[in-house]
């Protein structure tokens, strides 16, 4: 399915133009690519069952043609649905515009800071939205670490020398703050995809500009700095300005190709990175530190560290399973369970060398249960002192929330951290 809706090109053609006013894969147009991510929002909806919605309204003088095209070898089917409504044109109608990009195998910096084009265009027009589809593949395991969105937004309208729109980060632009990898969704921001941990991954973010569009009389220039922090090489960058223009309206736009639709793929095998937020860690793979393998088994995929994730399966509430690890030097320290949060998961409590172990938030029991999404998360445990030598993590089964069954529990790494004084 991922595959199929990025190659699945979607053109809107209004009064036979030749070119779509609308030119993107099908997924990505409606504002959570890759797959199938629902949300809410004001212009789009996208359901658990696939069925996406757009509200914007697409004004047409005498002729309109909606068209798929396949870039892609597999087969797709489709069901869709138009709803015509009666409009006038006059001299300030506009149509709606939405033409998708992207830039494969970029390297983001914290150094060789870069302008990215959302859009170019020369003519009369308003912007009214934005999204960014990114693939991050930096290693680190924290927002501070592999965050890519330090970049602002430069918006230029009509002759400005300087952008009339200079922007404090992409967090910011996107209506959140410090990097965060929540799931979200509001009436006019979101971020309906961010993989994990951290920042990494695959991470969709939008903004609408319905209550603050942005107008221009003769030429908007549209740009989000990529500015992360640390070189990163092998990102993926694609994104939409949505916008409604005049007739005539040019633009930098160039035809999208099957090579710029490719499937995408986050390295395999990948390492988490001991800096920045992970500095001075040891990082323990679950299924290396695993004492019993009773009731469990390994689940390959690319999210996962070392291309594996342990996945166990209680039997009963109540059913223990312990990861042992080794600490070369005693001190105060602070563990870390990097778990899968998946439609299949249950809840667990920790036990460090059989005492109880709360989170760094107080939190007893961890709730790894997510409808609809696959996500890879970090949980901080609150700091202790760790004496040199073997300890024992142990998690115990609590059941599964409001649904039968007791939920499966993945755990992909454990790490320890040294705080520093």
């Amino acid at each position: 399915m991922d595959r199929a809706l990025r190659q699945t090109v979607l053109h809107i053609i209004c009064d036979g133009y030749p070119w779509g006013q609308v030119q993107s894969p099908v997924g990505d147009f409606f504002g959570a690519a890759p797959g199938i991510n629902p949300y809410q929002s004001l212009p789009f909806t996208i359901r658990p069952d696939g069925t996406m919605v757009c509200r914007f309204v697409m004004p047409f003088q005498t002729s309109l043609s909606i068209q798929l095209e396949s870039l892609g070898k597999q087969e797709v089917s489709f069901e869709a649905s138009v709803q015509p409504m009666p409009f006038s044109w006059d001299e300030n109608t506009m149509h709606f515009r939405a033409r998708w990009r992207a830039d494969h195998d970029i390297t983001a910096s914290n150094r060789d800071v870069q302008d990215l084009p959302f859009l170019l265009a020369r003519g009369k027009g308003v912007y009214v939205g934005t999204v960014s589809f990114l693939l991050n593949p930096n290693p680190i395991p924290t927002p501070w670490g592999n965050w890519w969105g330090e970049g602002d937004e430069k918006v230029f309208v009509d002759d400005d020398a300087l952008p009339s729109l200079f922007g404090t980060g992409s967090e910011d632009y996107y209506n959140y703050s410090w990097s965060s990898p929540d799931i979200f969704s509001f009436p006019y921001c979101g971020q309906p995809r961010n993989d994990g941990p951290g920042n990494r991954g695959f991470v969709t973010n939008f903004r609408w500009h319905i209550l603050d569009p942005i107008p221009f009389n003769e030429s908007l220039r549209f740009y989000i700095e990529l500015f992360s922090h640390e070189p990163t090489p092998g990102l993926s960058y694609a994104r939409i300005g949505y916008h409604y223009a005049r007739p005539g309206v040019t633009d930098d736009h160039l035809a999208i190709m099957p090579d710029d639709v490719r499937p995408l793929r986050l390295p395999r095998g990948w390492t988490p990175a001991a800096r920045f937020g992970s500095r001075n860690s040891e990082f323990f793979p679950a299924e290396q530190i695993l004492k019993d393998s009773t009731n469990t088994h390994l689940q390959e995929g690319d999210l996962w560290a070392g291309g594996q994730l342990l996945v166990w399966k209680p039997e009963e509430a109540g059913d223990k399973m312990d990861l042992t690890f080794n600490i070369a030097a005693p001190g105060m320290k602070r563990i870390f369970i990097t778990a899968a949060l998946t439609p299949l998961s249950g809840k667990f409590t920790v036990f460090l060398d059989g005492q109880p172990l709360r989170t760094a938030d107080e939190e007893e029991i961890i709730d790894l249960f997510r409808p609809y999404r696959t996500l890879l998360r970090n949980f901080p445990l609150k700091t202790v002192e760790l004496a040199e030598g073997k300890h024992t993590l142990t998690l115990e089964s609590r059941g599964a929330a409001d649904r039968p069954g007791l939920g499966e529990i993945g755990i992909d790494f454990v790490w320890v951290q040294v705080l520093e004084k």
